[in-house]
């Protein structure tokens, strides 16, 4: 079965698409692949749709699917998906299919987002026992080391006390998790 990540366009084709339709003209620019976690996703999100466990969806489907997850194509986007589909893939997407087409999305939308092993490497910066919680002092002295800034006790205090969820004075991986995503 040809996979459309695979197949060569050429740039008349790929012209035709339409400017603003991500899922056909795939990721060139894009320099890695789909995590486990994010293919993961999307097996549970096809599976869902797969009601009668075929392995495969309808495009009529396809569109609801890529809707739940939070993807809004436009009905042109639609209709031409629609329209590769039934030439290429015999009106049914299969798995494979299905990641070729939203690979691309996905990859884009998640192009500036720090990974987790980046934000553990952070995290490992300012952890400087390695006892996986960050102190105030842990803080103040990465806070010097890697930025140059000598911040004052009580503006370190309310940057802990911001991030620490649970209240126990420092800062853990998932609470640094979510302070780093909250800027």
């Amino acid at each position: 079965m040809m996979h459309l990540a695979d197949e060569k366009k050429s740039p008349e084709k790929e012209m035709s698409l339409g400017a603003a339709c991500i899922f056909l003209r795939g990721g060139k620019n894009i320099a890695r692949g789909l995590a486990d976690e994010e293919i993961d996703e999307l097996r549970d999100a096809f599976n869902e749709f797969d009601k009668d466990k075929d392995g495969l969806i309808s495009c009529k489907d396809l569109g609801n699917l890529m809707r739940t997850m939070g993807y809004m194509p436009t009905e042109m986007e639609l209709i031409e998906l629609s329209q590769n589909i039934n030439m290429n893939l015999g009106g049914k997407v299969d798995f494979d299919d299905f990641v070729d087409l939203m690979a691309p999305k996905l990859l884009a939308e998640t192009a500036g987002m720090i990974g987790v092993k980046e934000l553990k490497d952070a995290f490992k910066e300012f952890d400087a026992d390695g006892d996986g919680e960050i102190t105030t002092e842990e803080l103040r002295s990465a806070m010097t080391k890697l930025m140059g800034e000598h911040m004052k006790r009580r503006e370190i205090d309310a940057i802990v006390k911001e991030a620490d969820d649970n209240g126990d004075g420092t800062v853990d991986f998932e609470e640094f998790v979510r302070m780093m995503s909250n800027k």
